[in-house]
């Protein structure tokens, strides 16, 4: 009897924490980790296809998982062993010695060309699934040449060790210490700038942060970089408002590295996660560092919102501005603006630019950033994005393009109605997190706005994150008239030159073996704002109606207009 239940047991899964299973990785979810279908015995119950996200586990793979985490339905597994003959092509070996310990990075044990196939496919799959948007082209994300030390801005904790100070970044799931040797992510320089200020601190007895009991006095350094490393600010939050041994402690780093040229202690006294507290007392040189950015200077404080890869940050911005299409008499609104950086690196293309923001420092910093560049024609205000357009509005100022870079959380659903009460044609949202995004997306397309263009960056190299670009227009009437004529390339404008109408129909007829007319060609050029000439889409009959381009070939259409470089 005992050796029948032993024979059962190792025939039948059991599903609790600790299990160690065999498993088939069959896709990834969201966040890069495997998915695996088990059958099994799940709370004395009898379960089929449940399902088990699995790190460090590639499509395709075979092997051996063990049970970390289990909720009703579903559960979480990290991978013990992939057997050699199911190893995916796509794996690699990641060189971080911390990989599988260190929360930074996810998907580093995938080659680079894996990761964006990832993020493409998980943008295009989240905007189908919370959007409900299949109808419009995603387009191949924009990756890095070279992947690797990216990020402008490190943030790394500080803690206790029985009688010394460490600091490293948080194991996976944990607030457990990984010490900090190495990152591949971070420039070398601000690694070792943090293991100074460390060793700094234990020689003059600054005790790490206890989060238990919030005692302790340094927390967290914060290292901020401009693009060339030529200039660098420290930030060291602590719990009390000096900084023991200041004097020695600023003239032994600063003698070290002449690249820093800012030192300002954060004082954060609550408990809890938050990283920066209210009050900053500027210790060494000033409270900024400057960095160029699409040719323009920008002041960054130790509060600032400001993309961390500067390179793929100079990508996103320019492919967000030249998707508007904005010509020299729009007036366009910079919601969400930050220390300015949409607004004033477009404010050359258009009349006027209106900036909106709800921190006020950020504000005084976007101020500062539009003297500094000799910059009129944008305006500044602190408030809600959604009130403030309304006050323009009651002022006879006509928004013709609203850029929107709202934080994780996505946009207020107030300024989305706001949008559309406006009246604004175009919009286009820069978003940090696809699920967000595809909520957005879904009030704005019911509100009649056309999603026309996703184009996804690769921002965060080596993890599951990534930053997209869209494009939306305010739906074209169903009721236009009938056109009979074809159009004549002879008396194309200026922007038709990048391509003509023939050009365009056989680059869509060679890649997709699909004919479109001159019409539908010139709706979707209309559009996306490329001017036409007078009365270009109209007949000259009354009361006939004209056919509308089918969803499927706009796309077509946009992305030859794409390839001719007139979006």
């Amino acid at each position: 009897m005992e050796n029948r239940q032993l024979e059962y047991e190792k025939k039948v899964n059991i599903i609790k924490k600790g299990s160690k299973l065999i498993a088939t990785c069959i896709d990834f979810n969201h966040e890069a980790q495997g998915i695996c279908k088990v059958d099994g015995i799940k709370d004395e119950e009898e379960v089929t296809n449940f399902p088990i996200f699995v790190l460090n586990m590639l499509p395709g793979e075979k092997g051996q998982i063990e049970i970390t985490k289990l909720t009703k339905s579903y559960g979480f597994a990290k991978a013990v062993k992939i057997f050699n003959d199911t190893k995916s092509i796509e794996r690699c070996f990641p060189n971080c010695e911390s990989y599988q310990q260190c929360g930074g990075c996810n998907i580093m044990h995938m080659n680079y060309k894996a990761q964006l196939d990832f993020k493409t496919n998980m943008v295009k799959a989240t905007i189908k699934k919370i959007g409900g948007i299949d109808d419009v082209m995603i387009l191949p994300i924009i990756g890095m040449a070279t992947p690797n030390y990216y990020r402008n801005k490190v943030q790394v904790p500080f803690r206790k060790d029985r009688f010394k100070t460490i600091c490293g970044f948080f194991a996976r799931d944990s607030h457990n210490v990984i010490p900090l040797n190495k990152c591949l992510i971070q420039p070398e320089i601000s690694t070792e700038i943090v293991n100074f200020v460390k060793n700094l601190c234990n020689e003059y007895k600054i005790e790490g942060y206890n989060e238990f009991d919030n005692s302790g006095i340094i927390r967290h350094c914060l290292v901020r970089s401009n693009n060339d490393l030529t200039s660098i600010m420290i930030v060291i939050v602590l719990t009390i408002n000096n900084l023991p041994h200041q004097e020695e402690f600023v003239t032994k780093i600063t003698n070290r590295y002449k690249q820093i040229k800012s030192i300002i202690v954060n004082v954060n006294d609550k408990k809890g996660n938050t990283i920066l507290g209210d009050k900053c007392i500027t210790i060494y040189g000033k409270d900024y560092i400057e960095d160029e950015l699409c040719g323009l200077k920008f002041r960054i404080g130790p509060k600032s919102f400001y993309q961390v890869n500067h390179q793929q940050t100079e990508k996103l911005y320019n492919l967000a501005i030249s998707s508007a299409n904005l010509s020299k008499n729009d007036i366009i609104v910079d919601a969400y603006c930050g220390i300015g950086t949409i607004g004033l690196i477009a404010s050359k293309h258009v009349k006027e630019v209106y900036s909106v923001e709800i921190v006020d420092e950020a504000i005084k910093n976007a101020k500062l950033n539009a003297k500094t560049n000799k910059i009129e024609n944008v305006h500044f205000v602190c408030n809600k994005a959604e009130e403030q357009i309304k006050l323009w509005k009651k002022d006879n100022i006509n928004i013709d393009t609203i850029f929107v870079d709202p934080p994780r959380k996505g946009c207020d659903e107030i300024l989305l109605d706001t949008i559309d009460e406006m009246n604004i044609n175009k919009v286009v949202y820069i978003s940090c997190d696809p699920a967000t995004l595809a909520r957005d997306l879904k009030i704005l397309k019911a509100k009649k706005y056309q999603v026309l263009k996703i184009q996804p960056v690769d921002m965060f190299p080596f993890t599951s994150n990534v930053e997209t670009v869209v494009l939306l227009s305010r739906r074209m009437p169903k009721d236009y008239l009938e056109v009979n004529v074809e159009l004549d390339d002879d008396f194309l404008t200026k922007a038709e030159s990048k391509g003509t109408y023939e050009e365009i129909k056989q680059y869509v007829y060679d890649k997709y073996q699909v004919k479109v007319s001159s019409l539908y060609i010139a709706q979707v050029k209309e559009e996306c704002g490329i001017k036409e000439r007078e009365n270009y889409n109209h007949s000259k009959k009354e009361d006939s109606k004209q056919p509308q381009v089918p969803d499927d070939k706009r796309n077509y259409i946009m992305e030859a207009l794409q390839y001719y470089k007139m979006i």
